[in-house]
């Protein structure tokens, strides 16, 4: 029996909330929580970290470690967009992840496979660096 997603009015105003800031840095649980309360008014934090393991299940939200070596994590919503197929970037300075989505992240799947015998799942993997604009500004991680 396939599980039913329900739309309640909590969950329309999380998606929202995650789209309208789906092109700055993914943020955390906590973070999220405090600007949905900013922007709705009160909500329950235990519901909305529900709502968030719900919709990284589902497939609408990617959940990243907040920077290489650490054990926190930030979401960002990808909604329809398939991550599987493509490494990501994640920016240690400013923490921006952008999809690598052009040849380059099959290519070195295909290079890992073939040389070192290494399964990349590209859905789950970031590689962490400085993006152009904290390069040009002068920060570097």
């Amino acid at each position: 029996m396939e599980k039913r997603t329900y739309q309640t009015a909590g969950r329309l105003a999380l998606v929202a909330y995650l789209k309208k800031e789906r092109s700055n840095a993914p943020k955390s649980a906590a973070e999220i929580f405090e600007g949905l309360c900013r922007e709705n008014g009160a909500a329950a934090r235990s519901s909305v970290y529900r709502m968030l393991a719900a919709l990284c299940a589902e497939g609408a939200v990617r959940k990243f470690r907040e920077g290489a070596g650490s054990n926190g994590y930030v979401y960002q919503y990808v909604g329809e967009e398939d991550c599987s197929g493509h490494l990501h970037l994640q920016c240690t300075s400013c923490g921006k992840v952008e999809h690598l989505a052009c040849r380059c992240s099959a290519d070195i799947s295909r290079h890992l496979m073939a040389t070192h015998h290494f399964a990349v799942d590209s859905g789950a993997s970031v590689l962490y660096g400085t993006c152009a604009a904290c390069g040009k500004a002068g920060r570097n991680g």
